[in-house]
């Protein structure tokens, strides 16, 4: 990341103009969105911020989408889809892009300035639910069970890589989901987290596996957060918290970015001091 990063007029400008791209060329290949972007000055404004400037990350994005396969498990039915994502996910790289990832399990174990979501929930410090990636047999025999004949009583996501979080990001959660419970009072199940903290290791088993799992990634780092949105559809819940995330996305706070099934989003840097001081005080001594 180079100098102080884009301002939010920039940031704004430059989503607007990925979202144009995309609606222009609904069918086309991904090189020709990325080939497309690379002639507006509004994308080239927010990737000078990258290593190399914007013709380096043009050229790394062109490789990323040329790579793309549909899959059932992809975040992205089109190749076009696939290239929005992509270049929304740059914001994150700029923000986080020199923030040294975890590299693996160990490292993710590790972390001192990750904290306990097991451990705040027993608390009452947490407002948004989540379940933990596993492949115990007893679990998945739950599972199993609650998929077969309770299917809409939980999201179908095969859950956290680590039930671990900066403090700063279950603030912010726990304020969207105080705010989504606001504009849906009769919705009881609350908002559903599918993703928060992997390692570089995890974001490499899951490109294996057929995700749209994308390097640098802010989960690495800690950073951001994957809120499972499909679910909601099904209910007719999720309007409420497609506006309450897209103020988020308006008033500068996060990166957000619709991945289908789910949502990502990506807390600004400014932001964290502001979501830290809370929790961090709460947390300490959580693990």
């Amino acid at each position: 990341m180079t100098g102080e990063g884009p301002s939010h007029e920039e940031l704004v400008r430059y989503r607007r103009a990925v979202a144009e791209l995309v609606d222009d060329l609904p069918g086309a290949a991904a090189s020709s969105v990325v080939l497309a972007a690379a002639r507006r000055p509004e994308v080239c404004a927010v990737l000078s911020h990258l290593p190399g400037g914007a013709p380096a990350a043009l050229e790394r994005l062109a490789e990323e989408v040329r790579c793309f396969r549909p899959s059932p498990r992809s975040n992205a039915a089109t190749a076009a889809r696939m290239a929005r994502i992509v270049l929304l996910q740059q914001v994150d790289v700029v923000w986080y892009g020199t923030v040294p990832p975890f590299a693996d399990t160990e490292a993710v174990l590790g972390a001192a300035e990750l904290t306990s979501l097991a451990a705040l929930r027993r608390r009452g410090q947490l407002r948004f639910h989540y379940r933990v990636g596993t492949s115990a047999l007893p679990r998945r025999a739950r599972d199993h069970v609650v998929r077969r004949w309770l299917p809409g009583l939980e999201p179908r996501t095969s859950g956290l890589s680590h039930p671990l979080a900066r403090p700063e990001m279950v603030a912010v959660l726990n304020e969207i989901a105080d705010r989504f419970a606001e504009a849906v009072p009769a919705w009881r199940r609350g908002l559903w987290v599918n993703c928060l903290v992997r390692s570089t290791l995890d974001e490499y088993r899951l490109r294996e596996l057929g995700y749209s799992a994308l390097l640098p990634s802010a989960h690495c780092t800690g950073h951001a957060a994957d809120i499972e949105m499909a679910w909601l559809h099904r209910h007719g819940v999720a309007g409420a918290l497609h506006d309450v995330l897209t103020d988020y996305a308006d008033d500068g706070t996060l990166n957000v970015i619709d991945e289908g099934q789910a949502w990502h989003v990506c807390l600004h840097p400014d932001r964290i001091g502001h979501y830290g001081t809370t929790v961090a005080r709460s947390a300490g001594g959580a693990r």
